[in-house]
């Protein structure tokens, strides 16, 4: 049972705790850190999710009760050498109420594995020995994923310290007619498959990330190496009209990593097509280009800008200030915007034409003033650049449909356009959506006396 996430807040962990179930007093807290995070009045309330029914084990489970929530992984081993034939037990994170927790579900769900794993291999929870050590593990796991978000959590088994369950495996007759000496094989021996018959009887979660070394002594340490994933922010809404640009060339070094619909989009991804041009382009739905180009989006690989034209206007920004100090930033602006690999703009050139970008002057103008071509500048990329590292931003024109002042007026045939004219959509949606040319829309506009147009 999963509830929704409403507040999105992160916060610690307040606690942990491991739960049984007993085969005479029921559900029951076996260790916690710290004492009382969970009351016994918390406990009772909620033991049957804590505790569930088969159907709900090995997975995720998440509450709210009476001011905390509660995050755990309910398992079970299933044996003859246990009461009732199984162990049930369930390793849980509390945290605040309004806390978010999804992004502790992993490390609770590959501890909980972990802790099986080591019952399996070595009677960790059922034998005195292991649960002597539980109480410091517990502790040891809140502190680290609180203090750094990672921890690496080492256990010694073997030796005669824990208590190995009696192994399961089918018992093979020697040519004498008696049974040899029963032998488990262990998760982590490194003999061969030749070797191990049996050695698929217990899985070993997928998820768990241990190292594991033979002394000696006969002893074998197991290590689990836990961390709290990031939680990426949503990423914006893709539209017809927003312009992709790459920004990390990991993009093309994982290209068996994305999947087909992005790989076949890729090489379409240059900077200046909007995304209606790449879904025609690459010959792929327009809602699948968005689904692309969101799930780029959401992992830092894309960054979005508006349609490049020799009409807009763009403002500089206080962001410019980067461009005067940061000696890396200025060359790679310059090697960016160079037009010629063999000689490179001047700095102050570059800078010349940012801060001469203000309202009322478009890029036509301003490569009519400066020549950038002489002056070895690309200036579509000194725009992308700009917009990129928020050198720059764009002025968008936005129409705003007013009501007639003559009440006998008639609407004009643009009642597509006027439906958009709600100030909310700029001019580049609007063209996208009606497959209109700039000047054609900025002219519909300007013949329009009902039209205002909102720059911002």
């Amino acid at each position: 049972m999963q509830m929704l996430e409403e507040y999105g807040k992160e916060g610690p962990i307040r606690g942990i705790f491991l739960a049984e179930f007993h085969h005479i007093a029921g559900p029951k807290i076996m260790h916690q850190h710290p004492e009382g995070c969970i009351s016994k009045e918390i406990f009772d309330a909620v033991s049957v999710f804590i505790i569930p029914k088969p159907q709900v084990l090995k997975r995720i489970v998440t509450f709210n009760v009476l001011g905390v929530k509660i995050t755990g992984y309910p398992n079970e081993i299933r044996s003859p050498s246990y009461k009732r034939n199984a162990l049930i037990f369930n390793l849980a994170f509390v945290c605040e109420s309004s806390a978010r927790t999804v992004h502790y579900e992993p490390a609770v769900k590959k501890l909980s594995e972990y802790l099986e794993n080591l019952e399996l291999e070595d009677g960790f929870l059922s034998s005195p020995s292991g649960r002597a050590r539980i109480p410091a593990l517990l502790r040891q796991v809140l502190v680290d994923l609180n203090k750094s978000g990672h921890c690496t959590v080492t256990i010694t088994l073997g030796g005669g310290e824990g208590e190995r369950r009696p192994s399961q495996l089918m018992r093979h007759n020697t040519t004498d007619g008696s049974t040899p000496p029963q032998r488990r094989l262990s998760l982590y021996s490194d003999q061969r498959p030749s070797e191990a018959t049996f050695r698929g009887y217990r899985k070993s979660s997928v998820s768990e990330a241990k190292s594991r070394r033979r002394s000696s002594d006969s002893t074998t340490t197991s290590v689990l190496h836990l961390k709290v994933v990031r939680l990426w922010p949503d990423p914006l809404q893709v539209e017809d009209h927003h312009v992709p640009v790459l920004i990390s060339e990991r993009v093309y070094s994982r290209g068996d990593h994305w999947d087909l619909t992005t790989q076949q989009i890729l090489p379409y991804i240059d900077g200046f097509s909007h995304v209606a041009k790449i879904a025609a382009a690459a010959d792929v739905d327009n809602n699948l280009v968005k689904a692309c180009v969101e799930n780029l989006l959401y992992y830092e690989q894309v960054r979005l800008l508006p349609i490049f034209q020799y009409s807009n206007v763009y403002v500089v920004t206080s962001g410019i200030r980067h461009l005067y100090e940061d000696p890396e930033l200025q060359e790679e602006c310059r090697r960016t915007v160079s037009k010629h690999c063999a000689s490179r703009p001047q700095l102050c050139q570059i800078l010349e034409i940012y801060c001469s970008m203000t309202y009322g002057v478009s890029v036509r103008g301003l490569c009519i003033r400066y020549n950038p071509q002489v002056l070895n500048i690309d200036e579509r990329r000194l725009v992308q650049f700009g917009l990129t590292n928020k050198l720059i931003r764009r002025l968008h024109q936005y129409p705003l449909l007013v009501p007639p002042e003559d009440p006998h007026h008639t609407p004009s045939k643009h009642n597509a356009i006027h439906a958009l004219c709600s100030g909310q959509h700029n001019f580049d949606e609007i063209c996208c959506r009606l497959g209109l040319t700039f000047k054609e829309l900025s002219d519909i506009v300007e013949r329009d006396p009902n039209i205002r147009v909102l720059w911002k």
